[in-house]
């Protein structure tokens, strides 16, 4: 019988200013580069090392739920990126996850997806939650009320920190699909099967996973995405990148940008505060929505005219053009 295991201690979130969670959001340009973009982000927050310290074992948990493209999947550019910063940083990282019935097996999404190319050119793990070794979290006296327990992998449970690689997507059954419905990806078949049970239910149990620990960091590719009531159709381009220690306030924050591109979906007439996912968590204390967005500057010239006179070229001939 798998081992019963319970919930881990709420960690504090150190990525804040003036006890409110800060969200970074980073405007990023076709031409910019996926890992400056990334560390720029990391430095709105404070600095990567506030919860991820060199010699860290970190767990990426990323979206490889289906064999297609980002927003349904997590983009290999940006994982790679992702992972670059954290070896930079001295961290030995692993990536795991459990793809969904609709496209099983895990296995096979993978292959169809090249994640490999992309772990085996930086010397990264790949678990397969599906034969990890699974035990059961007891959420009771958690304040949950739609999960007495749901089994996970011992892998993700005993990780030494977790960095959660989100997407941002409307969703026909969880009303969107972001950093917390990632959560999703670690708990077995069965349990998914109980989780879509209830539709009306499905916002709230997505919110109850994370009881039994929260992210250290969530960085969430949200360059491209779409807004079809199914979470699929034309592409929309919100074209940032967001980083934050509150999984909370970066759904709501991507929330309200994705409600920027209007489309008839469950979206379309709720408040940030009303969506069940959001609305569930801030009850179970799982994250916030006072929060502070830092926003770099999108890149839109070249370097500007005083470091360009340096080459005696270009002052030449801005001094020829100037005496005309």
């Amino acid at each position: 019988m798998a081992d019963t295991v319970k919930p881990y201690p709420r960690k504090e979130n150190p990525y804040t200013k003036d006890s409110k969670p800060l969200v970074a959001k980073i405007p990023h340009n076709n031409g910019d580069y996926l890992y400056d973009s990334l560390t720029t982000s990391l430095d709105l927050l404070g600095g990567l090392d506030k919860s991820i310290k060199n010699g860290d074992h970190v767990l990426l948990k990323p979206n490889f739920n289906c064999s297609y493209p980002t927003p349904l999947s997590t983009n290999l550019d940006f994982l790679g990126a992702v992972i670059e910063v954290l070896q930079d940083a001295g961290c030995t990282v692993t990536v795991g996850e459990l793809s969904g019935r609709a496209d099983w097996p895990t296995e096979e999404v993978i292959r169809k997806l090249g994640v490999m190319r992309v772990l085996h050119r930086h010397n990264v793990h790949f678990i397969n939650f599906q034969y990890d070794e699974w035990i059961t979290l007891d959420v009771k006296g958690t304040g949950a009320q739609y999960w007495d327990s749901f089994r996970i992998p011992r892998s993700i449970y005993e990780a030494d920190k977790r960095i959660y690689l989100s997407n941002m997507r409307t969703h026909s059954a969880g009303g969107y699909s972001g950093a917390m419905k990632l959560g999703v990806g670690w708990i077995d078949l069965d349990d998914r099967d109980i989780l879509h049970e209830v539709r009306e239910e499905v916002q709230q149990r997505v919110a109850e996973l994370h009881l039994g620990w929260q992210p250290d960091l969530v960085i969430m590719d949200f360059r491209r995405s779409t807004t079809g009531w199914h979470g699929r159709g034309d592409y929309i381009f919100p074209g940032y990148f967001m980083a934050s220690g509150d999984m909370v306030s970066i759904d709501a924050e991507a929330i309200k940008t994705l409600k920027q591109f209007p489309d008839d979906n469950y979206l379309k007439d709720k408040g940030v505060a009303d969506v069940d996912q959001i609305k569930h968590a801030v009850k179970l204390g799982l994250g916030s929505l006072d929060y502070e967005v830092v926003e770099a500057e999108a890149n839109t010239a070249t370097e500007q005219q005083p470091s360009m006179l340096k080459d005696p070229a270009l002052q030449a001939e801005t001094a020829l053009r100037g005496s005309k």
